[in-house]
């Protein structure tokens, strides 16, 4: 089986960037950002933008240390080597898991960019699935995920682009006196929440880069002196997405209330005169989600064969889940894109102390690795019923670090 995304391709730093921004330019980077801000006020969007920073440098002595073993070319090779036969089966369910939770980001994204038009959120995400896996059935569309810096320049155009009209020719100071007067709560720091924010989505996302195959790809196949500068560049200017378009959200609503997120960035696309505009950045967009969601599909082709006949007689159970089941959970449940990045950080942190251990040691590990992924992930989904998203988040960690814990001390006994 093939376990690489790219075959000849080595990053030097400037590529490892746009490559990296492009994969994570996701509906985290667009939207959960601004409805932090929206939820937690100015501190959220802040701490959101820089855990993004700080997850990417958390990964310099990560990838530095892996690189230097050179023990495979891939991160399913590495784990291979280091895990029993039946750890690495469910394992792999956990890499599964996490392709599923980056699938459904996407999606909840494009319902998103076409509920301006009409459509309601769920519609959109069963529209954009539906599309999404038949034309990853049917054709080969491996060439669509080969435009990184095309599809990164043209984000950053639109940022800027949006930006410029929201404040240039409606004037910073209109906005800022709008929001002190409608939305004064939105400008108020509560330094008390910072740490708790921040921590708890540096481990979700650093959690979510170390699962995701794609990302190791890259930073296998990286020139080794470029990596760290390259890292470093990468979380600085992946930062700048969503602050920017968090303050992109903020001048939408500076004329009065909102009534959900949704409504927020209908305000956005909506306030253009010529109606072609929309169109043009809602479809713009949704090209951009595309390909990031296409991606995740090679991911599921990596991590079983694309001529797998097992993945082959799964997919349209899959195709079901993600046209139907999950687009009625979040219809039924009210998700937002915020809960959804708890519900799935909670995975990504209880994944994380095992990701780290697994690659901190060349030692066989059991079952113990997936258990503690399980353990924390439903005790965080638990604590999440009771308790705010990033305690949940942290709770997770939490409890995955002592079973890892328990179980590294009770090997260390025995031996």
């Amino acid at each position: 089986m093939n376990t690489n995304l790219s075959k000849s391709v080595q990053y030097g730093f400037g590529l490892l960037s746009i490559a990296i921004i492009s994969r994570w330019t996701s509906g985290n980077a667009v939207f959960t950002a601004p409805e932090a801000f929206l939820r937690y006020g100015f501190i959220g969007t802040v701490s959101f933008s820089a855990a993004g920073a700080l997850a990417f440098l958390a990964l310099i002595p990560i990838i530095t240390r892996i690189r230097s073993s050179e023990e495979s070319s891939s991160f399913l090779g590495i784990m291979a080597s280091r895990l029993s036969e039946p750890a690495l089966k469910w394992m792999k369910r956990v890499l599964l898991l996490a392709i599923f939770f980056g699938m459904t980001v996407m999606g909840f994204a494009a319902g998103i960019l076409v509920f301006p038009l009409g459509t309601p959120v769920p519609a959109g995400m069963s529209l954009f699935f539906l599309f999404g896996f038949l034309a990853a059935i049917f054709f080969r569309l491996k060439w669509f995920t080969r435009f990184s810096m095309l599809k990164v320049g043209i984000l950053f155009l639109i940022m800027i682009m949006i930006l410029v009209h929201a404040y240039m020719l409606e004037g910073i100071e209109v906005v800022y006196d709008g929001i002190r007067l409608y939305h004064p709560y939105l400008l108020y720091v509560e330094w008390d929440i910072l740490p708790l924010l921040l921590a708890a989505f540096t481990i979700a996302m650093l959690g979510h880069l170390l699962l995701d195959l794609k990302m190791w790809n890259m930073l296998l196949k990286s020139k080794r002196e470029k990596l760290r500068l390259g890292l470093s560049m990468t979380g600085l200017i992946w930062s700048t997405i969503p602050f920017s378009f968090s303050m992109i959200a903020l001048s939408a609503i500076y004329k009065g209330g909102f009534q959900n997120f949704y409504s927020v960035f209908e305000k956005i696309f909506l306030r253009y005169e010529h109606f072609t505009i929309t169109i043009l950045l809602i479809f713009i967009l949704m090209v951009i989600f595309f390909e990031t969601f296409l991606s995740q599909i090679h991911s599921l082709y990596v991590l079983y064969d694309r001529n797998d006949l097992k993945l082959n007689k799964h997919m349209w159970g899959i195709l079901f889940l993600f046209v139907a089941a999950i687009p009625c959970w979040a219809c039924l449940f009210s998700i937002s894109l915020l809960d959804l990045f708890f519900i799935s950080g909670v995975f990504f942190a209880a994944a994380l102390p095992v990701i780290l251990r697994i690659l901190w040691s060349r030692k066989e590990k059991g079952m113990l690795m997936p258990a503690a992924v399980l353990i924390g992930t439903l005790s965080g989904w638990t604590f999440l019923f009771f308790s705010e998203g990033p305690y949940s988040i942290l709770f997770g960690f939490a409890a995955s670090l002592i079973v890892s814990f328990i179980g590294w001390a009770a090997g260390r006994k025995e031996y």
